[in-house]
């Protein structure tokens, strides 16, 4: 048998793998439906609804690059925007990040030396299913968002860089090339990602000559397909600068985050220092023991270093734990590569168990608040599609609730109903961005013209919860009620008829 061929995963592992993958559906996929929309979610699907051209003007117009709403137009094109199907292009690719993660601790292994590649291997799988069961991953797999996508190219891109690296040839090297420029294009913070693996390669030099050509190949591809949107790039970098706003990290939050990056759930302080010590001490094990282990200890730990660097250089924070996850599956990767390089089976066999447990601990506490009833806010879209009548407004308090309440309201098969925000918002989150680059034409009303709109009712609504403002002259509060739904949602609302108009009082809704 050839060395290539000895190294091939056998019908075992790709038994093993499967059945790895069907674990990890099983948390994806349960009740994804249910959890109440997030605002960013919302605004996922928001965008997703323009044609091509004006979605790629309004995201050029947000903090984000484009790829994930490219990808995600036709998704919904395909199978229709249900929640379940909303999140489901996440849940796919969330799901590929196993398999990745799989191939990617096989490749890595081919850094060492055969005898000690074989024992590397074997760790393939127990970062798949580390990948498979750890809530990080899950709930991003469960997230309208493009942070599934961003992890799948993370380590896809990793893949690509080994193989051009041990192989050469410029259709490798152009193809890791394409891939780095396709996960920034995702999200900007794999761009410390694409800079750890160009530290490797710059660290690899050691070991054997660079291969400038390919190398030069790849930053000329990669330029290349990104060179279109850099202008953009330049005006959001300038925007975020001036206008948005990330809590700033303290050594408590950094504890924290690097804690949850361990097993997935939110630990007491003691616990959660006691877990970020053991992922440091476990990278700085993978790092010295194997050339597979430093490649992946690299790709874990520099976009935090070059997060908080960039941050303390500019002054303005740019370290968000949800951002990490990227670098949190090389993590995952390095446990597996660690365990497996343990001297002893016993030992190999205690470790992983430890491991797969706290992961899997983390998951059962994330798998068990998912929650079982819909949110506030799809009652209140029933609710209005009951007693709304042709002719009514409703106003929410800002672009988030108003692209919230659009989507339930075509959820609940009212879509016609005549909803929009106030501008200015009612409860400004400024410095925040907020979402108004998802506004069509006639979607915001001002808020002194809300009473003068030529409608004779006006519902408002609104997620801070608190008393009716006063009705304004001839005008009477009817209707006030505050909805109560899963996950501690909430969602005041009441209505407001001019006092000539005669309108039936609002029935209440079937006890559910």
């Amino acid at each position: 048998m050839t060395r290539a061929a000895a190294s091939r995963p056998g019908w075992r592992e790709l038994a093993g793998l499967g059945a790895v993958v069907l674990v990890g559906f099983l948390p994806r996929a349960w009740r994804l439906g249910r959890p109440g929309l997030t605002s960013d979610e919302a605004f996922s699907w928001r965008l997703a609804r323009y044609g091509l051209g004006e979605m790629l003007r309004r995201a050029a117009e947000d903090v984000h690059p484009p790829l994930y709403y490219v990808l995600l137009k036709p998704w919904l094109a395909m199978w229709g925007d249900a929640p379940e199907a909303l999140r489901g292009l996440s849940l796919v690719l969330g799901l590929l990040v196993v398999p990745l993660a799989f191939v990617l601790v096989r490749e890595a292994a081919r850094l060492d030396e055969p005898e000690l590649a074989r024992r590397v291997r074997a760790g393939a799988l127990l970062a798949a299913l580390l990948a498979a069961l750890h809530a990080t991953q899950v709930l991003q797999s469960r997230n309208a968002r493009m942070y599934a996508l961003g992890t799948a190219l993370a380590l896809a891109s990793s893949w690509l860089l080994l193989r051009a690296q041990r192989r050469g040839g410029w259709a490798w090297w152009a193809a890791w090339g394409l891939a780095a420029a396709v996960a920034v294009a995702t999200h900007y913070y794999l761009a410390f990602t694409v800079a750890a693996q160009a530290a490797w390669l710059a660290l690899a030099r050691r070991q054997a000559p660079p291969p400038w050509r390919g190398m030069l190949g790849a930053a000329t591809v990669a330029l290349a397909s990104f060179a279109p949107w850099l202008p953009i790039l330049w005006r959001q970098v300038r925007r975020v600068r001036e206008e948005y706003w990330i809590p700033p990290a303290t050594m408590a939050s950094l504890v924290q985050d690097v804690g949850r990056w361990a097993v997935g759930a939110d630990l007491a302080p003691w616990v959660a220092a006691a877990a970020a010590l053991a992922v440091v001490a476990s990278l700085a094990v993978a790092g010295w023991t194997s050339r597979a282990g430093r490649f992946l200890a690299l790709q874990a730990t520099a976009p935090w270093i070059l997060g908080l660097t960039v941050s303390v250089a500019t002054g303005r924070p740019l370290v968000l734990e949800r951002c990490m996850v990227f670098a949190q599956a090389f993590l995952l990767c390095a446990w597996g590569v660690t365990v497996a390089r343990l001297p002893r089976a016993t030992l190999r066999a205690a470790a992983a168990a430890v491991l797969v447990l706290a992961v899997a601990g983390g998951l059962l506490a994330t798998v068990e608040a998912y929650p079982a009833a819909p949110p506030a806010m799809a009652t209140v879209a029933r609710f209005l599609k009951r007693q709304g009548a042709e002719g009514d407004l409703a106003v929410v308090e800002s672009p988030r609730a108003l692209n919230k309440l659009r989507y339930y309201a075509r959820q609940a098969q009212a879509a016609g109903l005549d909803i929009r925000c106030t501008l200015p918002e009612r409860v400004p989150l400024a410095p925040h961005l907020s979402h108004v680059v998802s506004l069509a034409e006639g979607d915001a009303i001002a808020r002194e013209a809300v009473f003068a709109s030529g409608a004779d009712t006006v519902w408002i609504g609104r997620e801070s919860t608190g008393p009716a403002e006063p009705a304004p002259a001839g005008w009477t509060i009817t209707y006030a009620r505050i909805f109560e739904g899963a996950e501690g949602t909430r969602f005041a609302l009441f209505r407001y008829q001019r006092s000539q108009a005669t309108v039936p009082p609002a029935r209440a809704p079937a006890a559910r």
